[in-house]
């Protein structure tokens, strides 16, 4: 098949196959006589793997790592596996990561509402001033274990706390609640909401209930 046939069953552009190409990702086609290159359906399940990669938001250096142990290793699946146990421990941080920005962007937002931003000669406070700068103000993140029995009403309360905390990156642990670390609190029910090792609710709290008991304040 031609470029564009290939371009087409893959769902991207032809200009994206050329940069996977160019990438080293793709192996040069065989060209015809008349100049037009050839690609094979080999080709295509090759390119179809870049493209499930990336859905998953490896990068470019990984997936290469990928094909190599794909085109080399005798059995590729326990490479990808290790590779795949990497990438989701880069995902951890990552997230962790963003949770801090969301975090402190949060706060710059607020602080601008509030009018409460350093006056200075800039041309965005909100960007390039820093609400949190005295440390008197900087966010201790908090642990918050919910200790559930697989239940709906528990299900719902994990929900709920997640949401609550989104804002401020708390940590949320989903824990049974017939577990070592429930019998070590004594949570003697479910769903039993902790935060930091204290118990601070127990049962389904509402979204206003859960904000107010568990998102750390300014």
């Amino acid at each position: 098949m031609k470029i564009g046939g290939l371009a087409k069953s893959a769902g991207i552009s032809v200009s994206t196959v050329r940069f996977y190409e160019a990438q080293g990702l793709m192996p040069k086609p065989r060209t015809r006589e008349s100049g037009y290159r050839e690609y094979e359906e080999t080709d295509l399940e090759r390119l179809r793997l870049i493209i499930a990669a990336k859905r998953k938001r490896f990068p470019l250096k990984l997936i290469r790592i990928v094909l190599d142990a794909l085109d080399s290793e005798p059995q590729p699946c326990a490479e990808v596996a290790s590779l795949v146990k990497q990438r989701i421990s880069t995902l951890g941080r990552e997230i962790r990561d963003l949770q801090r920005l969301q975090s402190h962007l949060l706060a710059q937002l607020e602080a601008w509402e509030r009018g409460t931003l350093p006056k200075v000669e800039c041309l965005c406070a909100i960007l390039q001033t820093d609400a949190l700068s005295n440390p008197k103000k900087e966010l201790k993140m908090s642990i918050i274990e919910v200790f559930t029995a697989g239940c709906k009403n528990c299900d719902e309360a994990v929900r709920i706390v997640k949401e609550a905390v989104a804002p401020c990156g708390c940590e949320v642990k989903v824990l049974p609640a017939d577990g070592p670390e429930a019998k070590a609190r004594g949570a003697n029910c479910a769903p039993c909401i902790w935060k930091d090792g204290v118990n601070v609710f127990c049962g389904l709290p509402t979204r206003d209930e859960a904000i107010a008991k568990l998102r750390i304040t300014r």
